[in-house]
């Protein structure tokens, strides 16, 4: 099938998809499960392409400019090994997702019940997200993370499985809430994959653009990033990130961060009230440090142990000014 068999089903027409296919308006949501699927699968445009369409309509299709027919869509689909709902995202009503049995299953999700037995889809959905966000804050090798503790839920292998698996998943494309809360968690991922700038870097661009995640895994995903290029001794790099993304609030560890690399107070975000076992001990320190003088290590060493092996901790406690001998 050449590239003409694959072209859009109806270029410039806005009065309706056809049946089967996806929308124009989805085609952005179309574009990513498809990339995402294509990568997951280890498998290049050519290939995904090979004997359906062109590599070029792929490419295409995965830059979000149109969407396949339905005949092609299937083939994708067959290849990719998936049903065509989940690749084109279509079938879903956000508003008939949940039965009011359901909607206890999906708080006892936010609030980190185990849904396990549960046959709510999004109580599955937000679930996931937990465990992928857990797994990506609390790896023994994570930025400012707990080293030397047993990892989350999630092994690192499995949170990034989890994120390609959320990726195309119908529920992430159906808000923009849920599609840049997946954007955000790949990006998390991806910096304890590849510690580098250039995953630091990634994840503060994303920051830029994902304003409808939800706040608190905004600020911690800045927290993550600052902690990361401090850590780095890269202070200007980390009050670059707050320039950047702007966020009306940070976490506590975060203004302590940016206060003792040297950001002007009056330029340091306000600090969300609610705080983390991390939050508070990074306070007390701030509160050792406010007060002068050397710090007794008993002290110190209570701190550090206080927090179960958390390296940002014991990287700021070793920056107080240490008794005399």
């Amino acid at each position: 099938m050449d590239d003409a068999d694959a072209r859009e089903p109806y270029p410039g027409d806005r009065s309706g998809p056809r049946a089967g296919s996806p929308s124009g308006e989805r085609s952005g949501g179309f574009a990513r499960r498809l990339r995402h699927a294509r990568c997951d699968r280890g498998l290049s445009q050519a290939g995904l392409a090979s004997g359906i369409c062109s590599p070029s309509a792929v490419s295409r299709w995965e830059s979000g400019r149109g969407v396949p027919q339905p005949e092609v869509l299937r083939a994708l689909a067959d290849r990719l090994g998936m049903a065509v709902p989940v690749l084109t995202g279509e079938g879903f009503d956000s508003r008939l997702a949940e039965s009011p049995d359901g909607f206890g299953a999906v708080v006892a999700a936010a609030f980190g019940g185990d849904t396990g037995g549960s046959q709510s889809a999004i109580a599955g959905w937000v679930g996931r997200v937990r465990e992928v966000l857990d797994a990506a804050t609390s790896a023994p090798h994570a930025r400012g993370s707990r080293s030397g503790q047993p990892p989350g839920p999630l092994s690192l292998r499995d949170a990034r499985h989890t994120v390609d698996d959320l990726m195309v998943d119908p529920l992430t494309a159906a808000t923009p809430v849920a599609l840049e809360t997946v954007e955000l968690l790949d990006a998390l991922v991806t910096l304890e994959e590849e510690p580098t700038a250039g995953s630091v870097d990634r994840l503060v661009d994303t920051l830029t653009w994902t304003g409808d995640a939800p706040e608190p895994l905004r600020r911690t995903a800045v927290e993550v990033a600052v902690a990361a290029l401090v850590e780095a001794d890269m202070p200007v790099a980390a009050h670059a990130v707050v320039t950047r993304v702007a966020p009306p609030q940070v976490t506590p560890t975060t203004a302590v961060l940016l206060t003792w690399s040297g950001m002007r107070a009056g330029d340091v975000p306000p600090a969300a009230g609610r705080g983390s076992a991390r939050d508070g001990l990074v306070a007390l320190l701030a509160t050792l440090r406010s007060r002068g003088g050397p710090v007794p290590p008993g002290v110190v060493d209570a701190v550090v142990e206080a927090s179960q092996g958390d390296r940002l901790v014991a990287l700021l406690a070793q920056r107080l000014p240490p008794a005399a001998d």
